[in-house]
Order: structure tokens, then C-alpha cells, then sequence
């Protein structure tokens, strides 16, 4: 939801992996593997892929696994429970061999999140808060939002918060309205002398905007997984370190995308995403774990050649697999060539989420 600086902002993580470097092939451009949604016989001519300018998108929580689960720096952690689904709306530009541009997307009004957040020594920012959202949010990718409005509820206030030209408008239970520019929003969350209502407002933006973040981040990576089981596994080396890197760290990490199927890319089929102190240079951020894509599920009508479904995991109850995160980003600070990891500046995931791409 909120554009944040990148140092400082606990909620602010900046994807590290090359995307493009993976491959130059994607399912859009090769037709996709086959998948569901076929309606004739095999010798039947299968119609060429058609991505349509727009698409649904569903997020849930985890069938069968743990919720999605933030630890900020060690001072608190956020778990995050979909309430049902969490329904949007995507805005492609699909060019030349159906390569895909996500454009815009629109969350719907009454969605709803609910957050649990604790401290080992407490906090102001501690408890349930349920964010509501009370009409739709619009925003173009990787910018903030232009309209919409969204509520706050911590027993016993409720915020609203109104998405302005240039940033927001808190109400407290129906009170005065306060306006606040995006970076002024965002610094509530970490200025000590703010009303606690203030914080968790502006806690609540973030994490909207982290979950979004992470479907993007995931998204962008469906039409690179087709090439990856021509190139199993597919290793990349990240960025090297330009002085001395933190203690301990390697000078150059790398990532590895691997498929844990057979044959032909197939629904049902699995993959895991290593990284190895991958650390970024612009963003000056470093990342190792795991994230694992469990479930492909990727169904085209092999009439008329339209994607009508892509993700990870399933929506039906006890559905398995979706997108699991065991990672931790680490902000990399610079002093004279030598590079450091403040202890305030770890992000730790956990859990995940089930994702859904559908033709509306």
C-alpha cells in the first residue's frame, strides 16, 4: 500500500532476484505445458495460446500449513489471516508472443485481513487488528494507490483511512480527519512519540502493500517455469559485494530455481527457489532461504487457446500446496567499504499463502 524509504521502513523489502536473467522463454510464449481445460482428443489441433488484458486474482490462506508470518527485526511479529478470499483485479499489456506486463489491479471492497501482532517485551503495536477494505483500491504496480479507502479496528478504536492525491486521511472514531503524505504515513509505524492508533494505522497499510509486494514477486516469476524445467535446475549468481561484505557472508551469493517433476511441466508439479546470501547492489538487500511453489495449476481451453488459470496451490477447502516462504531479508548498510547488518534490520518469513490467476 505504501511506497516506503528503504532504509529505516521495517515493512520495505525489494525483491532480489534478476527475473530476466532466468530465461529468455516463458509458458505465454511456448503455448504453456498442455494443462487442463482441454476439451478434445489428442490428434485434436490445440488452438494457440490467447492471455487476455485482464484477469482476476485470488490469495487465501494456507489448507493445509502454517499463515503467513512476519518477524520485524525481532521486535514484534505480524501473522496474517485471509478472512475467506483476498479478490482483486490485474491490468495486462500483453505484447509480441504473449509476454505479459502487470499494469495496474484493483483490490475489492470488503476484503478483509486480520493481523496478529506480539512482542516478547510488548508493545503499543500488540494485538488483534482487522483491516476492512471499504471500497476498492486502485494503483498502478510498483506505485501507491490512487483511490480507495480501508479501516483499522483494534478494540476499541476503528480508523479509517482514505487514500488521497498524494498520500492519506486517518479518522479516528469518526473524529477530525488528519491528513498525512505517504512518507509521513509510513514513519508513523516506527516514531515512538505517535498515538498507538497511528501506528497500527500505518502498520496496517504496510502489510496490505508487503502481501501485494509478495503476489507480484511470485506472479512475475509463472512465465519463467516452463524454460526452468528445459534447464533444471536453473543456478543465477547475484550481485558481488563492492567492499567487504558483512562477517560471514559470501562475497557473491547465488539462487537456484529447481523443478521437482519429470517429463513435461505438468499441474501438480512442485519447485523450489534457494537462494544463498543473494545480496542485491541497489537495494542493499540480502536474502537466503527458501521459498517453495507447491501445486502448479495451470488450465487453458484447448478450444479457443485462452489462459484461464495459473498459481499455486487450491481454493477448494483442504485443497494442498500454494506458496511457502522460509526466507530472511536483511538490510546491508555501508561504512568505509565495509558492509554490515544492523540487528533491527531483519525481516524473517514463514507460511505462505495459496495463489489463483483466473480468466474473470
Amino acid at each position: 500500500m505504501i511506497k516506503q524509504d528503504k532504509r529505516g521502513r521495517p515493512w520495505r523489502v525489494l525483491w532480489l532476484i534478476p527475473v530476466a536473467v532466468v530465461a529468455a522463454l516463458s509458458i505465454i510464449a511456448t503455448g504453456g505445458s498442455g494443462g487442463g481445460g482441454g476439451n478434445g482428443g489428442p490428434d485434436d489441433e490445440e488452438a494457440p495460446l490467447v492471455i487476455l488484458p485482464n484477469y482476476n486474482f485470488f490469495l487465501a490462506d494456507l489448507n493445509n500449513g502454517a499463515p503467513f508470518t512476519v518477524d520485524v527485526g525481532g521486535e514484534f511479529t505480524v501473522t496474517v489471516n485471509i478472512d475467506g478470499l483476498l479478490a482483486g483485479n490485474l491490468d495486462l499489456n500483453v505484447g509480441a508472443a504473449n509476454t505479459v506486463t502487470f499494469l495496474s489491479y484493483l483490490l475489492r471492497v470488503n476484503n478483509q485481513i486480520d493481523l496478529t501482532v506480539t512482542s516478547a517485551e510488548g508493545s503499543p503495536l500488540d494485538g488483534n487488528i482487522s483491516v476492512t477494505f471499504t471500497s476498492d483500491i486502485t494503483a498502478d504496480v510498483d506505485e501507491p494507490p490512487t483511490s480507495g479507502s480501508f479501516s483499522v479496528f483494534i478494540a476499541p478504536d476503528t480508523v479509517t483511512v482514505t487514500i488521497l492525491a498524494n498520500g492519506v486521511q486517518l479518522v479516528l472514531n469518526g473524529g477530525e480527519p488528519i491528513d498525512y503524505t505517504w512518507d509521513e504515513y509510513s514513519d508513523l509505524l516506527d516514531d515512538d512519540l505517535a498515538e498507538p492508533w497511528q501506528r497500527r494505522a500505518s502498520l496496517a497499510g504496510g502489510a496490505v502493500e508487503f502481501i501485494i509486494e509478495q503476489f507480484f514477486n511470485i506472479a512475475d516469476i509463472l512465465d519463467e517455469l516452463e524454460p526452468i524445467s528445459f534447464n533444471n535446475p536453473f543456478v543465477g549468481t547475484c550481485d558481488m559485494f563492492t567492499g567487504t561484505p558483512p562477517d560471514g557472508v559470501l562475497a557473491q551469493g547465488d539462487f537456484t530455481v529447481t523443478w521437482l517433476g519429470s517429463g513435461e511441466l505438468a499441474e501438480g508439479d512442485d519447485f523450489t527457489w534457494q537462494f544463498t546470501e543473494c545480496w542485491d547492489e541497489d537495494d542493499e538487500e540480502l536474502i537466503d532461504g527458501t521459498i517453495t511453489l507447491q501445486d502448479y495449476a495451470e488450465d487453458i481451453d484447448f478450444n479457443t487457446g485462452v489462459l484461464f488459470n495459473i498459481g499455486f496451490g487450491g481454493l477448494g477447502a483442504g485443497a494442498p500446496g500454494g506458496v511457502i516462504f522460509e526466507l530472511t531479508f536483511s538490510e546491508t548498510v555501508e561504512d568505509q567499504g565495509v558492509w554490515s547488518i544492523p540487528a533491527d534490520g531483519v525481516l524473517t518469513l514463514s507460511g505462505g499463502f495459496v495463489l489463483n490467476i483466473q480468466q474473470p
